[in-house]
């Protein structure tokens, strides 16, 4: 007998396809850089702070199913003020910045296959491609982008399983490598971690599709949980087969494409290659599930006056201007800033808008019947970790530009609406006069 709606298996896939892949790939280089041997440790952190937070997702979707997701939660909460408006502003530029950072980490695992004298033009026209050619299958229709995003998604698990297994079975993991006395400091590896969190962004997108789910109640907490816990599992044990197998000075040298280089090591050129395609589907799914996601958030955006109508003009039923903007966007964030830069604004803003949506939770808990103390733990460590970023991130010389990436993305955010309600209000006075 055929059930209707999306059940616990199809929930779950849409947080795990949601998690795992791109932002792993894209963070592994330069979050292993800053905690060394404590970068699984780091990821821990990051997946506690997202297991917290999925506890609030999951009682504000069941109170508010539909797909309006994270915005919907965010104006329940705070109403349609600046401040709550921003909030929604920064999570779409958010999403802006990360396909960015998928497009810059895929561009980085072909590299090695390019003479080395074009690789600095080669990263632009690749990157470039990649978000035009997505951006093309998502203006195409859904159906085509869910039939790309299956492929995508079935072929970069199964590339982190034979990286994972093999590699554990491989000779040479060197577990000293991950001994504590090959740690970071504790504010590096909390640094580490929080740069790193834009690689358990995704399982939001669960919420998007809540009206869609059958007994929710039973589907959702599994999804949102197993989906964070899975990609912990997944994470850690990837982690410590990359640096068991390959030296610290290796990883770093070989930052771009750090997960092929380890391979490598136990697999040889066609494990190198075979985590270079991985790299590729995992970077190609992210964006396009991003691209999906974030360019539907505009015209929610538009409908409770929080962003000019343009943004909702459609062609053919499609969101074209949206999809435009979203693109362009990333095409001048993956060629003016770099990757570093780039993950540092994304996970700071996630870490933003998470802290919002635990608030929102706390806040609507008489609704909801969630209990307190969760959610505003939440709200405290994401709060807490993004200060930790930050002060770790001004202290050395070479990372203050990447602090300085955090508040340019927040201001950014807020200026946005600031100068659409002036632009509203002299549009609403015009007549007037």
């Amino acid at each position: 007998m055929k059930s209707d709606g999306i059940g616990v298996f199809g929930a779950l896939s849409i947080g795990v396809g949601g998690i795992v892949g791109g932002g792993f790939f894209a963070t592994f280089g330069i979050t292993a850089a800053g905690a060394a041997g404590g970068t699984p440790i780091a990821f821990l952190l990051g997946g506690a702070i997202a297991l917290v937070t999925a506890y609030s997702y999951i009682g504000l979707t069941l109170r508010y199913p539909g797909p309006g997701g994270t915005v919907s939660f965010i104006t329940q909460a705070f109403g349609q003020g600046i401040m709550a408006a921003s909030v929604n502003v920064l999570l779409i530029l958010s999403y802006v910045a990360v396909m960015a950072v998928y497009a810059y980490a895929l561009a980085g695992y072909t590299l090695p296959y390019v003479p080395e004298g074009l690789r600095p033009i080669a990263s632009h026209v690749i990157s470039s491609a990649t978000l035009i050619g997505l951006g093309l299958i998502n203006f195409a229709g859904s159906a085509l982008m869910e039939r790309s995003e299956n492929v995508f998604n079935a072929g970069k698990l199964a590339v982190l399983g034979v990286f994972i297994v093999t590699g554990l079975l491989a000779s040479g993991l060197d577990w000293e490598r991950l001994a504590p006395a090959a740690w970071a400091s504790p504010s590096a590896i909390v640094a580490s971690g929080m740069i790193g969190f834009l690689a358990y962004e995704g399982f939001e997108l669960i919420a998007n599709a809540s009206d869609k789910i059958a007994n929710p109640q039973r589907t959702l907490p599994i999804a949102f949980l197993g989906c964070v816990l899975i990609a912990i599992v997944i994470y850690s044990l990837a982690f410590i087969v990359g640096i068991g197998h390959l030296p610290m000075e290796d990883l770093i040298a070989a930052k771009d494409f750090a997960i092929s280089e380890a391979a490598g090591r136990f697999l040889g050129p066609v494990g190198f290659g075979l985590m270079a395609l991985g790299a590729v589907l995992a970077s190609a799914s992210a964006i396009n599930a991003d691209f999906f996601g974030a360019s539907r958030l505009p015209p929610r955006l538009v409908a409770i006056d929080e962003l000019p109508s343009a943004f909702h003009r459609s062609i053919h039923g499609k969101s074209f201007g949206s999809l435009l903007v979203i693109g362009v966007l990333a095409l001048l964030a993956v060629n003016f800033a770099s990757i570093e830069a780039l993950s540092s604004a994304t996970s700071g803003g996630f870490l933003l808008v998470f802290a919002a949506v635990n608030i929102a939770a706390l806040r609507l808990a008489p609704e909801t019947g969630a209990r307190r103390v969760i959610p505003a733990v939440a709200a405290f460590l994401c709060l807490a970790a993004l200060a930790i970023t930050i002060w770790q991130l001004l202290a050395r010389s070479e990372t203050t530009g990447q602090a300085y990436a955090i508040g340019t993305i927040v201001a950014l955010a807020l200026l946005v609406e600031v100068v659409f309600r002036i632009l509203r209000g002299r549009a609403t006075a015009s007549p007037a006069k």
